[in-house]
């Protein structure tokens, strides 16, 4: 508990957004009723966990909402959930359009890592953690 503390009063953000990654989310959830989402990793994949950013709900918000550390752009909240922090540190989120000319055929969120603590698959979704 005291490292996550330390972490949350450190001026170094846990986990960074670009700006085209604040773009899209900005569009996704001006168009919804909520005004946050979650940022986490669940297990799966063939790799071990999956990233996975979700509009906040009832149903996937964490008990301890007030504790998670988030990130805020145009009154819009990503949270980083408190049991995922860990595994997400140091985590840029990206957003990627759609770009034919560039070999690009689908838009998507990128997560992008330090090699020397993750290991990701080639669909840049799942990843293990390495020396954990």
């Amino acid at each position: 508990m005291f490292i996550r503390n330390f972490s949350i009063n450190s001026k170094k953000p846990l986990f960074y957004i670009t700006n085209r990654a604040w773009t899209k989310i900005n569009d996704i959830l001006n168009e919804s009723i909520t005004k946050s989402m979650i940022f986490s990793a669940k297990s799966g994949g063939c790799n071990g966990f999956n990233y996975s950013l979700k509009k906040l709900t009832k149903d996937n918000k964490p008990k301890n909402i007030n504790d998670c550390f988030y990130l805020e752009n145009n009154n819009n909240k990503v949270y980083l959930d408190t049991i995922s922090e860990m595994f997400l540190l140091g985590t840029t989120i990206d957003y990627q359009n759609e770009d034919f000319n560039n070999n690009i055929y689908e838009s998507k969120f990128l997560y992008l890592v330090d090699k020397n603590k993750i290991s990701q698959c080639g669909c840049g979704v799942s990843f293990s953690p390495k020396n954990i």
